[in-house]
């Protein structure tokens, strides 16, 4: 076993070595890290940039902002936010993949030290298998009003309620009053639906929980959607107030995907809803 996990590590160290002309020369991650990112054919730099000039023009982040990426990834806005937040201005990400955070900090962290980045030991049905804390339970490691702007995205798309509730509640804490938060979320209408079929959300989320509808049974956070009611009450709950109207979010729309048939047609339920913490 100690010479198995030695050969890992050495194979480990080429490999990185390897990939590191690639990610100076193009500035993104290898594929083999950015491939996990939903949905994974997103134009990585010019879909960071557009959250960012959303963030920017809709929510008003400023350069001096203290940011919480909430399931980060592996740095898809953490990149432009370097050339953005000034010195005064700092950002927090947190993922439960390890191998995400690891290069986010020996390529971001290493030439912005007020970009940092943390493991979340948090349980999910499609990674971090072993994990000791569920999402239910997860407390932010963060003070109380820290930050002054938040953002979850494709995050609420693989919680379920529990956890879902928890999240929004721990960014209430975390953020200052005043504090913005931008998620998104697939939403769905059930009298839309009945008034005005079209792609239906039983196609591509199969399994019916009333309030909430999964993809696969055996992996529920795989993919969520959630009715509309659920999530405005979700907001009332955690002391979050929604700034009108939860929109379409342009950035996961799957008209910017290649042709794939239907496979990403669920994309049009993604959902981009801004917050505040009154």
């Amino acid at each position: 076993m100690v010479l198995q996990d030695d050969l890992r590590n050495v194979l480990k160290t080429v490999r990185n070595t390897a990939e590191l002309p690639v990610t100076r020369a193009t500035g993104v991650p290898p594929r083999r890290i950015r491939v996990g990112i939903s949905p994974a054919w997103f134009d990585f730099k010019q879909t960071g940039r557009d959250q960012l000039e959303f963030f920017v023009e809709l929510c008003a982040l400023r350069p001096t902002d203290r940011v919480l990426d909430i399931g980060c990834g592996v740095g898809r806005i953490a990149l432009p936010l370097t050339e953005y937040l000034d010195e005064s201005g700092s950002y927090d990400g947190f993922d439960i993949l390890p191998e995400m955070i690891d290069w986010c900090e020996a390529n971001i962290t290493a030439q912005h030290p007020n970009f940092r980045f943390h493991v979340a030991d948090v349980r999910s049905s499609i990674s971090a298998l072993e994990a000791e804390t569920e999402a239910w339970e997860y407390e932010f490691p963060f003070d109380d009003e820290t930050f002054d702007f938040a953002y979850a995205g494709s995050l609420f798309t693989h919680l379920t309620p529990e956890g879902t509730e928890n999240y929004l509640q721990e960014t209430f804490r975390t953020l200052k009053p005043g504090g913005r938060l931008v998620a998104t979320f697939n939403v769905f209408n059930r009298e839309t639906q009945r008034l005005v079929p079209g792609r239906r959300v039983e196609r591509y989320w199969p399994n019916d929980y009333g309030t909430y509808r999964t993809k696969e049974k055996d992996a529920p956070e795989s993919n969520i959607a959630y009715e509309e009611g659920y999530v405005r009450d979700a907001y009332v709950k955690a002391g979050l107030r929604i700034v009108e109207p939860i929109r379409p979010d342009a950035s996961y729309s799957p008209a910017r995907a290649p042709k794939r048939g239907d496979d990403t047609a669920n994309l049009w339920y993604s959902s981009g809803i801004i917050a505040i913490r009154p």
